[in-house]
């Protein structure tokens, strides 16, 4: 008997309707899946004739083929375990179906528990759209596959529970039968989260002194600009970066429900939330290439994509590996990355703002005037050169981080904290994303950014001054405006003017900034 059931699976961060036919036919006892199944899948057969057993059910010994359609796509994971054992069943008429005809998602244990699976909330999206109404999860992935609207979801604990739903029949007080299982749909714009507590967040106060490097990450925030910090070990760079979290807005409707679908995607465990805070991201120097950009036997996302519409902090930038370093160079540019392999291909997401940080040579020492650098000469002029030129070109704001005096550690005055700061970033973001074309300086280019400079003749010789004194491309150059514009936005200024050009110029550029800290 043949037996029809709707499941889904993951393609990068998108989810994909499965259609699960499953053949049991007279004939030697067999289990064949097809449709360009992998090893997990696969293995199914495994998981899938332990759990019949150990749920009091029989595995029939027959002839069993399941197809997985559409067959030209390949499939990955374990999503469609539930789906599998539950055709079987209905094939060999252990299982007559009442009227619920729901999608099933899970993954098999071989004691017959339903476990929750990634990427579950991409899932429950595709089957909604082909106009699935109820669909049956694991009990710890129900509220979030509920964030779908339109959705009525059943979570269930163990294969029992799920045919017990296939079985039944609709009555008068059916919700109240399975009362710990079902789980009401809320829209995806409710607000049902706002991230890490305030509590587990570094305030901006905690860092003293280093007031040109404290202005330097408020402008960078405010305009999604990428930001270097160099000095010496001590100096506050990582505690600096670790505030990024308390100063940046939550995230917008569109936004929350993007870095939502990432985590579920990602497998960190039951999404029950929207993802309101925006992403902070802070991988070692270690983390291979794959790890950044995404890829691997599932094309997962990486780095970049799990930093989208956040930020992406690499600590001890030159010790990261050219390969790794040299992959950023597009997403910054593209806000994308596109990750091809072997008969599958996808673009993830890549909108993140890069902080980063180094030492201005391999002992640290180099230009704090110490006299304690141990590297022989032209040692820090190297460090600095494991940064290519290119990527180079794309750090909008370098700022050196000198070693800060104990008198200003212990002083008692209390420098801004980070709710006066995040106000003034947030209040600069929104005056942003109020002009053409609605999105943050660090991302508008050509027509639209000379619009929004609104340059004087004087602000435009100074402009042309500074990109001929830095010898800035033309990369650099609309980088510098882009830091302008944003500095102008902080200050609430219409237009941009020579004042703003020649903040931005300091903060841009690696000869006055960075190469200054190697002057021994």
């Amino acid at each position: 008997m043949l037996a029809t059931l709707l499941s889904a699976t993951v393609n990068g961060l998108d989810g994909r309707v499965i259609r699960v036919e499953v053949d049991v036919a007279p004939g030697l006892p067999g289990f064949t899946i097809v449709g360009l199944a992998d090893t997990a899948l696969l293995e199914a057969r495994e998981r899938v004739r332990g759990a019949l057993r150990n749920a009091g059910f029989v595995h029939p010994p027959r002839r069993i083929t399941v197809n997985l359609a559409p067959a030209d796509m390949r499939k990955a994971g374990a999503s469609l375990d539930l789906a599998i054992a539950v055709g079987i069943l209905l094939g060999s008429e252990q299982l007559r179906p009442g009227p619920l005809r729901p999608a099933l998602v899970g993954e098999l244990s071989l004691g017959g528990e339903v476990r929750h699976v990634p990427g579950l909330l991409p899932m429950a999206r595709a089957l909604a759209r082909r106009g699935v109404r109820q669909l049956v999860v694991a009990a710890e992935g129900a509220a979030e596959a509920s964030l779908v609207a339109g959705l009525q979801v059943y979570g269930v604990e163990t294969l029992a529970e799920a045919v017990g739903l296939v079985r039944a029949r609709p009555r008068r007080g059916f919700a109240a039968v399975l009362p710990r299982i079902q789980l009401p749909a809320s829209p995806l714009g409710q607000d049902l989260g706002t991230g890490p507590s305030a509590a587990d967040r570094v305030d901006l106060a905690e860092v003293r002194g280093q007031l040109e490097a404290r202005r330097a990450l408020e402008v960078a925030l405010a305009g999604g600009h990428a930001l270097l910090m160099i000095g010496p070990p001590g100096s506050g760079k990582t505690l600096l970066a670790r505030t990024i979290p308390g100063l940046l807005p939550p995230l917008g409707d569109e936004e929350a429900l993007e870095a939502t679908i990432v985590a579920s995607v990602a497998g960190g465990g039951p999404v029950t939330r929207l993802v309101r805070s925006a992403p902070f991201r802070a991988p070692h120097h270690t983390a291979s290439y794959a790890a950044m950009v995404g890829g691997g036997p599932r094309l997962s996302p990486g780095e970049v994509t799990l930093a989208n519409d956040g930020c992406l902090f690499l600590d001890e930038l030159p010790e990261f590996s050219r390969d790794v370093l040299e992959a950023l160079r597009q997403p910054i540019e593209e806000g994308r990355v596109e990750v091809a392999r072997v008969g599958r291909a996808t673009v993830f997401p890549a909108r993140f703002q890069l902080v980063a940080a180094m030492n201005p040579c391999p002992c640290g020492q180099a230009g704090t005037g110490s006299g304690l650098c141990a590297c022989r000469p032209g040692v820090p002029e190297r460090y600095l050169g494991r940064i290519s030129g290119p990527l180079r070109d794309r750090i909008d704001i370098w700022v050196q981080m000198p070693r800060v005096p104990a008198a200003a550690l212990v002083a008692a005055g209390e420098p801004e904290g980070s709710a006066v700061v995040a106000a003034r970033i947030a209040a600069a973001r929104e005056r942003q994303l109020g002009r053409p074309p609605g999105r943050l300086n660090a991302r508008v280019s050509g027509r639209a950014l000379r619009a929004a400079c609104r340059l004087t003749p004087a602000a435009e010789a100074r402009l042309v001054a500074l990109a001929d004194r830095e010898r800035l491309s033309g990369r650099g150059t609309e980088r510098l405006l882009r830091v302008a514009r944003t500095i102008a936005d902080l200050a609430g200024a219409e237009a941009v003017e020579s004042a703003h050009l020649d903040e931005a110029a300091r903060f841009r550029s690696p000869i006055g900034s960075a190469h200054a800290a190697l002057a021994v």
